[in-house]
Protein backbone atom coordinates (compact mmCIF):
# COMPACT_ATOMS: atom_id res chain seq x y z
CA UNK A 1 0.00 0.00 0.00
CA UNK A 2 3.16 2.42 0.52
CA UNK A 3 4.55 1.57 -2.85
CA UNK A 4 0.95 2.74 -4.04
CA UNK A 5 1.70 6.22 -2.60
CA UNK A 6 -0.58 5.56 0.71
CA UNK A 7 0.33 6.43 4.33
CA UNK A 8 -0.42 3.50 6.73
CA UNK A 9 -1.15 4.36 10.31
CA UNK A 10 -0.58 1.68 13.45
CA UNK A 11 -1.01 1.34 16.94
CA UNK A 12 -0.73 -2.22 17.12
CA UNK A 13 3.06 -1.45 18.80
CA UNK A 14 4.66 -3.94 16.26
CA UNK A 15 7.73 -1.53 15.28
CA UNK A 16 7.02 -1.75 11.45
CA UNK A 17 9.15 0.88 9.82
CA UNK A 18 6.30 1.07 6.78
CA UNK A 19 3.88 2.44 9.45
CA UNK A 20 3.73 5.61 11.55
CA UNK A 21 3.09 4.51 14.84
CA UNK A 22 0.93 5.89 17.49
CA UNK A 23 1.39 4.71 21.31
CA UNK A 24 -0.77 1.46 21.76
CA UNK A 25 -3.20 2.73 24.39
CA UNK A 26 -6.40 4.11 24.29
CA UNK A 27 -5.29 7.55 24.14
CA UNK A 28 -2.65 6.47 20.77
CA UNK A 29 -5.88 4.51 18.82
CA UNK A 30 -7.73 8.09 19.59
CA UNK A 31 -5.20 10.12 17.82
CA UNK A 32 -4.86 7.41 15.30
CA UNK A 33 -8.61 7.56 14.72
CA UNK A 34 -8.84 11.35 13.92
CA UNK A 35 -5.93 10.96 11.62
CA UNK A 36 -7.64 8.40 9.15
CA UNK A 37 -9.23 8.69 6.40
CA UNK A 38 -10.03 4.81 6.71
CA UNK A 39 -9.71 1.73 9.63
CA UNK A 40 -8.69 -1.22 8.33
CA UNK A 41 -9.53 -4.11 10.83
CA UNK A 42 -8.38 -7.41 10.74
CA UNK A 43 -10.49 -9.96 12.16
CA UNK A 44 -9.18 -13.13 13.32
CA UNK A 45 -10.78 -16.32 15.12
CA UNK A 46 -8.91 -16.24 18.50
CA UNK A 47 -11.03 -14.32 21.10
CA UNK A 48 -7.65 -13.06 22.05
CA UNK A 49 -7.24 -10.48 19.15
CA UNK A 50 -11.19 -9.29 19.97
CA UNK A 51 -9.40 -5.58 20.89
CA UNK A 52 -9.09 -5.39 16.92
CA UNK A 53 -13.36 -5.45 16.47
CA UNK A 54 -13.46 -3.46 19.24
CA UNK A 55 -11.50 -0.90 17.69
CA UNK A 56 -14.70 -0.61 14.89
CA UNK A 57 -16.33 1.55 18.17
CA UNK A 58 -13.80 4.06 16.85
CA UNK A 59 -16.18 5.04 13.67
CA UNK A 60 -18.17 6.61 16.26
CA UNK A 61 -15.41 9.35 16.52
CA UNK A 62 -16.53 9.76 13.42
CA UNK A 63 -19.76 8.54 12.00
CA UNK A 64 -20.02 10.23 9.00
CA UNK A 65 -16.27 10.79 7.70
CA UNK A 66 -14.54 7.53 8.86
CA UNK A 67 -15.35 4.50 6.61
CA UNK A 68 -14.23 0.92 8.56
CA UNK A 69 -12.91 -2.11 6.35
CA UNK A 70 -13.04 -5.70 7.70
CA UNK A 71 -10.80 -8.18 7.11
CA UNK A 72 -12.24 -11.04 7.96
CA UNK A 73 -9.69 -14.54 8.32
CA UNK A 74 -11.72 -16.49 10.59
CA UNK A 75 -15.66 -17.14 12.04
CA UNK A 76 -15.67 -17.44 15.49
CA UNK A 77 -15.99 -20.87 15.64
CA UNK A 78 -12.42 -21.77 14.73
CA UNK A 79 -12.03 -21.75 18.78
CA UNK A 80 -13.15 -25.34 18.40
CA UNK A 81 -10.28 -26.29 16.98
CA UNK A 82 -7.83 -24.82 19.81
CA UNK A 83 -9.62 -25.45 23.26
CA UNK A 84 -11.89 -28.34 24.72
CA UNK A 85 -15.15 -28.39 23.67
CA UNK A 86 -18.27 -28.11 25.92
CA UNK A 87 -20.45 -25.92 27.82
CA UNK A 88 -17.81 -23.21 27.79
CA UNK A 89 -16.86 -23.37 24.51
CA UNK A 90 -20.46 -23.01 23.23
CA UNK A 91 -20.77 -20.04 25.59
CA UNK A 92 -18.15 -18.12 24.33
CA UNK A 93 -18.51 -18.52 20.78
CA UNK A 94 -22.17 -17.76 21.43
CA UNK A 95 -20.56 -14.99 23.50
CA UNK A 96 -17.81 -13.51 20.38
CA UNK A 97 -20.44 -14.16 17.80
CA UNK A 98 -23.10 -11.57 19.43
CA UNK A 99 -20.39 -9.09 19.50
CA UNK A 100 -18.98 -9.65 16.03
CA UNK A 101 -22.91 -9.23 14.76
CA UNK A 102 -23.14 -6.32 16.99
CA UNK A 103 -20.57 -4.57 15.87
CA UNK A 104 -20.54 -5.47 12.02
CA UNK A 105 -23.40 -2.92 11.06
CA UNK A 106 -20.25 0.03 11.68
CA UNK A 107 -18.39 -2.09 8.97
CA UNK A 108 -19.07 -0.35 5.47
CA UNK A 109 -17.39 -3.12 3.71
CA UNK A 110 -16.00 -6.94 4.31
CA UNK A 111 -13.05 -8.27 2.70
CA UNK A 112 -12.59 -12.30 3.24
CA UNK A 113 -9.86 -14.09 2.16
CA UNK A 114 -11.66 -16.77 0.86
CA UNK A 115 -15.01 -16.99 -1.40
CA UNK A 116 -16.35 -19.15 2.03
CA UNK A 117 -15.47 -16.08 4.20
CA UNK A 118 -16.84 -13.34 1.79
CA UNK A 119 -20.56 -15.35 2.30
CA UNK A 120 -19.54 -15.47 5.96
CA UNK A 121 -19.24 -11.31 5.65
CA UNK A 122 -22.29 -11.13 3.58
CA UNK A 123 -24.39 -13.87 5.07
CA UNK A 124 -23.51 -14.37 8.72
CA UNK A 125 -21.92 -10.73 9.51
CA UNK A 126 -24.78 -8.91 7.48
CA UNK A 127 -21.88 -7.16 5.39
CA UNK A 128 -23.49 -6.27 2.20
CA UNK A 129 -20.38 -4.87 0.48
CA UNK A 130 -18.50 -8.22 0.34
CA UNK A 131 -15.52 -8.55 -1.10
CA UNK A 132 -13.11 -11.91 -1.57
CA UNK A 133 -9.65 -11.36 -2.09
CA UNK A 134 -7.26 -14.14 -1.98
CA UNK A 135 -3.88 -14.23 0.25
CA UNK A 136 -0.64 -14.19 -1.98
CA UNK A 137 3.01 -14.25 -1.62
CA UNK A 138 6.05 -12.15 -3.30
CA UNK A 139 7.56 -13.78 -6.25
CA UNK A 140 10.95 -11.66 -5.80
CA UNK A 141 11.67 -13.05 -2.04
CA UNK A 142 12.00 -16.76 -3.73
CA UNK A 143 13.41 -15.98 -7.08
CA UNK A 144 15.60 -19.21 -7.26
CA UNK A 145 18.78 -17.08 -7.96
CA UNK A 146 18.36 -14.82 -4.76
CA UNK A 147 18.86 -18.31 -2.08
CA UNK A 148 21.64 -19.41 -0.43
CA UNK A 149 23.02 -22.94 0.63
CA UNK A 150 21.66 -24.15 3.83
CA UNK A 151 22.28 -27.38 5.51
CA UNK A 152 20.00 -29.14 3.85
CA UNK A 153 22.75 -28.95 0.83
CA UNK A 154 24.41 -32.18 2.83
CA UNK A 155 21.38 -33.95 1.52
CA UNK A 156 21.57 -34.43 -2.18
CA UNK A 157 21.02 -37.87 -2.90
CA UNK A 158 17.70 -38.03 -1.44
CA UNK A 159 14.10 -36.54 -2.11
CA UNK A 160 13.17 -34.08 -0.47
CA UNK A 161 9.09 -33.68 0.17
CA UNK A 162 8.64 -29.98 2.70
CA UNK A 163 5.34 -29.26 4.99
CA UNK A 164 4.95 -26.16 6.58
CA UNK A 165 2.83 -25.35 8.84
CA UNK A 166 1.77 -25.33 12.68
CA UNK A 167 1.54 -28.82 14.20
CA UNK A 168 -0.44 -27.95 17.29
CA UNK A 169 -3.58 -26.80 14.13
CA UNK A 170 -5.50 -29.58 14.26
CA UNK A 171 -6.91 -28.59 10.47
CA UNK A 172 -3.39 -28.17 9.13
CA UNK A 173 -3.45 -32.42 9.51
CA UNK A 174 0.54 -33.22 10.71
CA UNK A 175 -1.31 -37.09 11.61
CA UNK A 176 -1.68 -37.10 8.40
CA UNK A 177 1.72 -36.65 7.51
CA UNK A 178 3.67 -38.68 9.54
CA UNK A 179 1.09 -40.98 8.67
CA UNK A 180 2.54 -40.70 5.16
CA UNK A 181 6.34 -40.50 6.71
CA UNK A 182 5.87 -43.69 8.85
CA UNK A 183 4.44 -45.76 5.69
CA UNK A 184 7.20 -44.32 3.54
CA UNK A 185 10.14 -44.98 5.15
CA UNK A 186 9.24 -48.72 4.23
CA UNK A 187 8.56 -48.27 0.83
CA UNK A 188 11.27 -45.73 -0.16
CA UNK A 189 13.97 -44.89 1.86
CA UNK A 190 15.89 -42.18 -0.50
CA UNK A 191 12.54 -39.90 -0.03
CA UNK A 192 12.65 -37.71 3.44
CA UNK A 193 10.05 -35.48 4.74
CA UNK A 194 11.15 -31.84 5.97
CA UNK A 195 8.86 -29.86 8.79
CA UNK A 196 9.00 -26.41 9.24
CA UNK A 197 6.76 -26.27 12.31
CA UNK A 198 7.75 -22.62 13.99
CA UNK A 199 8.12 -23.13 17.74
CA UNK A 200 5.43 -25.35 17.89
CA UNK A 201 6.00 -28.02 21.00
CA UNK A 202 4.69 -31.17 19.65
CA UNK A 203 6.32 -33.81 20.30
CA UNK A 204 7.20 -36.28 17.12
CA UNK A 205 8.12 -39.30 16.68
CA UNK A 206 11.44 -40.51 15.66
CA UNK A 207 11.56 -41.73 12.22
CA UNK A 208 14.31 -42.35 9.84
CA UNK A 209 12.79 -40.41 6.86
CA UNK A 210 12.05 -36.83 9.17
CA UNK A 211 13.58 -33.84 9.65
CA UNK A 212 11.98 -31.41 11.64
CA UNK A 213 13.37 -27.50 11.41
CA UNK A 214 11.40 -26.08 14.47
CA UNK A 215 12.77 -22.04 14.06
CA UNK A 216 12.81 -20.65 9.97
CA UNK A 217 12.40 -17.12 10.37
CA UNK A 218 10.09 -16.37 7.01
CA UNK A 219 13.06 -14.45 5.47
CA UNK A 220 14.85 -17.40 5.67
CA UNK A 221 12.11 -19.79 3.92
CA UNK A 222 13.39 -19.48 0.78
CA UNK A 223 16.62 -20.82 1.07
CA UNK A 224 15.28 -23.62 2.73
CA UNK A 225 12.14 -23.86 0.58
CA UNK A 226 15.09 -24.09 -2.47
CA UNK A 227 16.23 -27.24 -1.61
CA UNK A 228 12.55 -28.74 -2.15
CA UNK A 229 11.72 -31.34 -4.91
CA UNK A 230 8.09 -31.40 -4.03
CA UNK A 231 5.66 -29.73 -1.31
CA UNK A 232 2.51 -30.23 0.43
CA UNK A 233 0.09 -28.46 1.51
CA UNK A 234 -2.64 -30.99 3.39
CA UNK A 235 -5.64 -30.17 5.14
CA UNK A 236 -8.15 -32.37 7.33
CA UNK A 237 -11.68 -31.16 6.69
CA UNK A 238 -13.55 -29.29 9.46
CA UNK A 239 -16.00 -31.36 11.22
CA UNK A 240 -16.33 -28.05 14.18
CA UNK A 241 -17.19 -25.63 11.50
CA UNK A 242 -20.69 -25.12 9.70
CA UNK A 243 -18.88 -22.73 7.00
CA UNK A 244 -16.44 -25.45 5.51
CA UNK A 245 -12.66 -25.18 4.89
CA UNK A 246 -12.59 -21.41 4.68
CA UNK A 247 -8.68 -20.80 4.94
CA UNK A 248 -6.15 -18.88 2.31
CA UNK A 249 -2.88 -20.90 3.06
CA UNK A 250 0.02 -18.79 3.10
CA UNK A 251 2.52 -21.94 2.02
CA UNK A 252 0.05 -23.06 -1.16
CA UNK A 253 1.19 -19.34 -2.07
CA UNK A 254 4.88 -19.44 -1.54
CA UNK A 255 5.78 -22.94 -2.52
CA UNK A 256 4.04 -21.34 -5.76
CA UNK A 257 6.41 -18.60 -5.82
CA UNK A 258 9.33 -20.88 -5.34
CA UNK A 259 8.26 -22.68 -8.36
CA UNK A 260 7.61 -25.73 -6.96
CA UNK A 261 5.57 -28.70 -7.80
CA UNK A 262 2.44 -28.88 -4.92
CA UNK A 263 0.38 -31.86 -3.84
CA UNK A 264 -2.35 -30.36 -2.12
CA UNK A 265 -5.83 -31.46 -1.12
CA UNK A 266 -9.18 -31.16 -3.01
CA UNK A 267 -10.74 -28.73 -0.41
CA UNK A 268 -11.66 -25.09 -0.69
CA UNK A 269 -9.79 -22.06 -2.25
CA UNK A 270 -6.67 -24.84 -3.04
CA UNK A 271 -9.33 -26.72 -5.52
CA UNK A 272 -9.43 -23.24 -7.28
CA UNK A 273 -5.94 -21.92 -7.33
CA UNK A 274 -4.62 -25.49 -8.03
CA UNK A 275 -5.80 -26.57 -11.68
CA UNK A 276 -5.39 -29.97 -12.27
CA UNK A 277 -2.08 -31.25 -14.08
CA UNK A 278 -1.19 -28.03 -14.63
CA UNK A 279 0.25 -26.29 -11.71
CA UNK A 280 -0.15 -28.89 -9.22
CA UNK A 281 -2.28 -32.21 -8.07
CA UNK A 282 -4.93 -32.09 -6.11
CA UNK A 283 -5.43 -35.44 -4.22
CA UNK A 284 -8.15 -37.10 -1.46
CA UNK A 285 -6.62 -37.30 2.08
CA UNK A 286 -6.17 -40.77 1.46
CA UNK A 287 -2.84 -41.70 2.29
CA UNK A 288 -1.93 -44.23 0.04
CA UNK A 289 -3.21 -42.23 -2.88
CA UNK A 290 -0.63 -39.87 -1.84
CA UNK A 291 2.35 -42.22 -1.63
CA UNK A 292 1.42 -43.46 -5.13
CA UNK A 293 1.30 -39.38 -6.32
CA UNK A 294 5.00 -38.85 -4.66
CA UNK A 295 6.36 -41.61 -6.18
CA UNK A 296 5.30 -41.18 -9.40
CA UNK A 297 6.29 -37.27 -9.56
CA UNK A 298 10.06 -38.65 -8.50
CA UNK A 299 10.55 -40.40 -11.12
CA UNK A 300 9.29 -37.56 -13.52
CA UNK A 301 11.45 -34.88 -13.10
CA UNK A 302 9.88 -33.08 -16.44
CA UNK A 303 6.81 -33.36 -14.77
CA UNK A 304 7.92 -31.74 -11.75
CA UNK A 305 9.61 -28.51 -13.31
CA UNK A 306 6.49 -28.09 -16.21
CA UNK A 307 3.96 -28.32 -12.52
CA UNK A 308 6.68 -26.19 -10.70
CA UNK A 309 6.94 -23.79 -14.01
CA UNK A 310 3.01 -22.90 -14.24
CA UNK A 311 2.78 -22.22 -10.47
CA UNK A 312 5.32 -20.02 -10.24
CA UNK A 313 4.06 -17.95 -13.27
CA UNK A 314 0.85 -17.66 -11.65
CA UNK A 315 2.61 -16.01 -8.41
CA UNK A 316 3.97 -13.76 -10.45
CA UNK A 317 0.61 -12.99 -12.86
CA UNK A 318 -2.19 -12.78 -10.20
CA UNK A 319 -1.43 -14.48 -6.35
CA UNK A 320 1.27 -11.65 -5.54
CA UNK A 321 1.03 -9.02 -2.72
CA UNK A 322 0.49 -6.29 -5.50
CA UNK A 323 -2.36 -7.74 -6.99
CA UNK A 324 -3.68 -7.93 -2.82
CA UNK A 325 -3.23 -4.17 -2.82
CA UNK A 326 -4.50 -2.97 -5.65
CA UNK A 327 -8.19 -4.85 -4.58
CA UNK A 328 -7.45 -3.54 -1.51
CA UNK A 329 -7.18 0.27 -2.92
CA UNK A 330 -9.77 -0.45 -4.83
CA UNK A 331 -12.42 -1.26 -1.49
CA UNK A 332 -10.89 1.54 0.37
CA UNK A 333 -11.38 3.75 -2.33
CA UNK A 334 -14.88 2.93 -2.77
CA UNK A 335 -15.60 2.97 1.00
CA UNK A 336 -13.95 6.52 0.79
CA UNK A 337 -16.21 7.89 -2.28
CA UNK A 338 -13.02 8.32 -4.21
Amino acid sequence: MKKRGHTILSCLGEGNPECIQFERTKWGALKLANASDVLYIRIAGNPGYGFLEKATLLKLLRPFSLPVVWEVNAPVEEVKASISQGKKCEELIQRENRKRKLLAPLADAGIGVSEVLKNYVREFLGIKKAYCIPNASDPCLFEPHRVRETALVHLKATFKVFWIGNARTPWQGIELMLDIAGKMQHIDKSIIFVLITGDSLWRFPVLSNLLILRHVHYSDLPHYLASADLCLCLYKSYKWCEYGFYNSPLKLFDYMAAGKPIIASAMGQMATVIRQGVNGILVDNDVSSIIATIRELKEDRARREYLGGNARNDVVNFYNWDRVAQQTEEVLREVCGR
